[in-house]
């Protein structure tokens, strides 16, 4: 795995290289340039550096996930478009899953056989149930709904729409999926309120459950408080388990949020934080720092560093796009963090 990371850095180099040098033009006459890119300009080197890429990311590393806001389905800057991301994402969970169209189809399919980049989506509970609240409201707060029930139940609309979204993976080839419940502590809870808990988190993940039993090639990826999820079997189906720490405001949040996970029954190599980037909001300085810190570049910290209980498996990055608008390099926070999750081995 050494000789593949000093490959693939080696050919990052020679790939700068190649595009310092085609980029010194010293005549100054205007002129229409058709100036090709990167990959045109060395063809036999890029695709030593995408092999090299791919075997990288088929062989044991920490896995990086990254949330990325697709909702716009006529890109106005490269910053919108998938096919920039940066190369060493290994996950990429999409935020509009539904109606992809061409471009979207075509890039998510480039980003895999090129790169090995694989996309995700992900079904949130919180969307579904702030939807039927939103839609419930709305409906008894029309009089000409006066005595009239609301339907359908929240356990049947909940049903409903998993399985409506579980649908996509196969519509438009996604390679997997990423599972957000955070399940109740029970252990205060009245009988009959444990009892409809355990109802909502059986029809939730036991419909991802049984999906995943169903579709041995897709990934399941599961979101939330795995220490309170009542039946385990699912744990041991998911891929990766993502736990939120967008409360963190340094490394001890994080490590907070992993020892409450620590729980008998949840598997302690899958293990995987969540935080934010920065807002595109200059007057918003929490959201996505630690004090003057970056969270991105101090949860990668965390997951670089060895803790005793646990492994951690990876990092995930939320709202990506927000770190691609830089003047003299695109996703330099994002790419930093990669670099120290998994960083180049030297000599």
């Amino acid at each position: 795995m050494k000789h593949i990371i000093k490959n693939i850095a080696y050919s990052m180099f020679c790939l700068a290289a190649v595009f310092f040098m085609a980029s010194c033009d010293t005549d100054i006459e205007s002129v229409d340039i058709n100036e090709p890119g990167i990959e045109k300009q060395n063809t036999e080197l890029y695709t030593t550096y995408l092999a090299n890429l791919k075997g990288y990311k088929a062989r044991d590393h920490k896995a990086i996930f990254a949330w990325f806001d697709n909702s716009a389905k006529n890109p106005a800057s490269q910053g919108q478009s998938i096919i920039a991301i940066p190369d060493s994402l290994d996950y990429l969970v999409l935020s509009s899953p539904i109606n992809l169209n061409a471009r979207e189809l075509s890039e998510i399919a480039k980003i895999k056989e090129d790169k090995g980049t694989k996309t995700l989506y992900e079904i949130s509970y919180f969307t579904i149930k702030n939807a039927y609240d939103a839609a419930k409201q709305a409906f008894e707060e029309n009089a000409e709904n006066k005595g009239k029930a609301f339907t359908p139940d929240f356990n049947t609309y909940l049903v409903d729409t998993v399985q409506a979204r579980l649908a996509l993976c196969e519509q438009f080839g996604y390679d997997g999926i990423v599972m957000t419940f955070s399940a109740k502590t029970k252990i205060y809870m009245y009988e009959e309120e444990k009892s409809e808990a355990i109802a909502l988190e059986n029809d939730f993940l036991g419909i991802a459950k049984d999906w995943k039993n169903r579709h041995a090639d897709k990934m399941l990826v599961l979101a939330g408080k795995p220490q309170n999820v009542e039946d385990q079997s699912v744990l041991e189906l998911a891929s990766y388990i993502i736990i939120p720490c967008m409360d963190a405001t340094n490394a001890g949040g994080v490590t907070y949020n992993m020892n409450k996970a620590l729980v008998e029954g949840v598997p302690t190599a899958k293990l995987i934080p969540l935080v934010s980037l920065y807002s595109l909001d200059n007057t918003d300085t929490k959201t996505g720092y630690w004090g003057n810190t970056y969270a991105a570049l101090g949860a990668a910290r965390f997951v670089a560093s060895e803790h005793s209980s646990y492994k951690m498996a990876g990092l995930a990055l939320d709202n990506i796009g927000n770190d691609y608008y830089h003047a003299n390099f695109v996703y330099p926070v994002v790419r930093k963090a990669i670099s120290i999750v998994n960083p180049t081995v030297k000599k």
